[in-house]
């Protein structure tokens, strides 16, 4: 087995357990704490101009709320699927990790987090690629949308999102009609 040694973060690379994928998340932003429907509107609120990144944020919001794996492809619809650029995040994970390292499972807000800081950090902020990684931010997106999608058949004890505390039956009705408002206004809008 290759030896992989690195400081902080979460897991074990040279485990065999699941739940042991190996993240090096150290000093990044834990995004997973915010309401990512808020930071979505919030970018709309202020009129930032790409409506692709807002939608993508808003589903993943809404898997993050607790939400099924739709709402994660919707994401992967609005960011628009590059598999090679996936693809070729995932041969960098490999190679700084280990091979399906990311396959043996993780706490779900993990990649929740990565995949907002990609889209926002990067996407929304114009950098088309990764600082460390040099590879497209829409790969590392679209790499941590492949692990939720996997995770929700393969790791399901993995599920820490703070569904009870940011669903429910009152805020679901809530947000069907949020999002209802917004559809109508969109095609208003492009009407008028």
């Amino acid at each position: 087995m290759k030896e992989h040694v690195h400081q902080g973060g979460i897991g074990d690379v040279n485990s065999e357990t699941r739940g042991a994928g190996a993240r090096f998340n150290t000093g990044k932003v834990p995004l997973e704490l915010i309401p990512l429907r808020i930071v979505a509107d919030q970018l709309e609120h202020v009129g930032y101009a790409d409506q692709s990144h807002i939608r993508a944020l808003r589903a993943l919001g809404r898997f993050q709320e607790g939400a099924g794996v739709g709402a994660l492809y919707d994401s992967i619809t609005e960011i628009g699927a590059d598999w090679d650029a996936c693809a070729d995040v995932f041969d960098y994970g490999r190679r700084k990790y280990a091979e399906w390292n990311w396959a043996k499972g993780m706490a779900w807000s993990v990649p929740i987090a990565c995949a907002a800081r990609h889209l926002l950090h990067g996407l929304v902020k114009g950098e088309a690629n990764d600082r460390e990684s040099g590879k497209p931010h829409r790969g590392h997106f679209l790499c941590n949308i492949v692990m939720l999608i996997t995770f929700v058949r393969t790791y399901p004890e993995g599920d820490d999102r703070p569904s009870r505390w940011l669903s429910g039956s009152g805020m679901q009705e809530h947000a069907a009609l949020e999002d209802d408002a917004r559809l109508i206004a969109v095609s208003n809008a492009s009407v008028a």
